[in-house]
């Protein structure tokens, strides 16, 4: 049998594994569901393969950012994760003045009108970081990482919202302007991101600090939504789309004060301060 996952490809022979065992024996693999797997041609003798899905039952909720269910979390190699991204943390010199770190999640999830059912479900490597941060005293929050390309711009414009957006509900628009996406996910409570801060400045001056996000692990296209608009411009309307995808997101502090970060409840508190402005960024809480 053949299983393969992203880039990674593993192999199961039950024969040569069984061969050297003197008791009758069954030889089974399990996996998750979005491993995809192969029988390889046999050769010689005969193959039953039965296949049956399993599922997780009577399992209760966890509240909102809780723990992930033990049930779904491997314990292999969980310790060491959690040692080096301690050791990691305990560097001066990764990331001394705080940031935000960004896990591209490594299975897939079933996406609704928003995400929170999600924390009930992280599995495999995935659980793995989330418990390691909340076990070193961190928030991590799920996000859908929303990228677009505005038109007759070569760069790329993202925003963090903790749902997802049809953003064919806010077009076409009655002005001949295009879309404004970053505006509408600032509006939902969104957070404006990019790849270089120091030069993204919109000429009102409204996003001139986004958030950098620092990718340990990179994206995937596991849990990729697309959400087409219509863009009105002047009298040739196009059609765009905005994709986003799902990830885990771990503020820290700086070298020092690492659990000195951004929490959501002071980030939402802000947001509510500021009206429709965007959170200005800031690295320190009160304990």
């Amino acid at each position: 049998m053949l299983l393969t996952h992203g880039n990674n490809e593993w192999s199961f022979d039950d024969g040569a594994e069984l061969t050297a065992l003197r008791e009758p024996s069954i030889g089974y693999v399990a996996f998750f569901g979005d491993v995809s797997h192969g029988v390889t041609p046999v050769t010689s003798g005969h193959c039953v393969t039965l296949t049956y899905e399993l599922y997780l039952g009577d399992v209760e909720p966890v509240p909102e950012n809780g723990p992930a269910p033990e049930d779904l979390v491997p314990r292999a190699h969980e310790s060491a994760f959690r040692e080096n991204f301690e050791a990691l943390l305990e560097n001066p010199e990764f990331l001394p003045n705080g940031g935000t770190l960004g896990f591209g999640l490594r299975h897939v999830y079933p996406i609704k009108s928003d995400i929170k059912h999600v924390y009930d479900l992280l599995k495999g490597s995935d659980a793995v970081v989330y418990r390691s941060a909340r076990a070193l005293g961190f928030e991590p929050l799920l996000y859908v990482l929303y990228e677009w390309e505005p038109q007759g711009m070569n760069s790329i414009e993202g925003g963090l919202i903790e749902r997802t957006i049809n953003f064919a509900d806010y077009g076409p628009q009655e002005t001949e302007l295009p879309l404004d996406i970053t505006q509408i996910i600032r509006r939902k409570g969104g957070i404006v991101v990019c790849q270089n801060p120091d030069s993204y400045l919109n000429e009102d001056g409204a996003y001139d600090k986004p958030e950098k996000i620092e990718w340990v692990t990179s994206q995937t296209e596991f849990n990729t939504l697309q959400s087409p608009y219509l863009d009105a411009m002047g009298n040739e309307p196009a059609l765009g789309c905005a994709y986003g995808d799902l990830c885990l997101v771990v503020r820290v502090g700086k070298a020092g004060k690492r659990l000195a970060y951004p929490t959501s409840v002071q980030l939402k508190r802000v947001w509510e301060k500021e009206g429709n402005m965007r959170p200005t960024a800031f690295w320190s809480r009160s304990e």
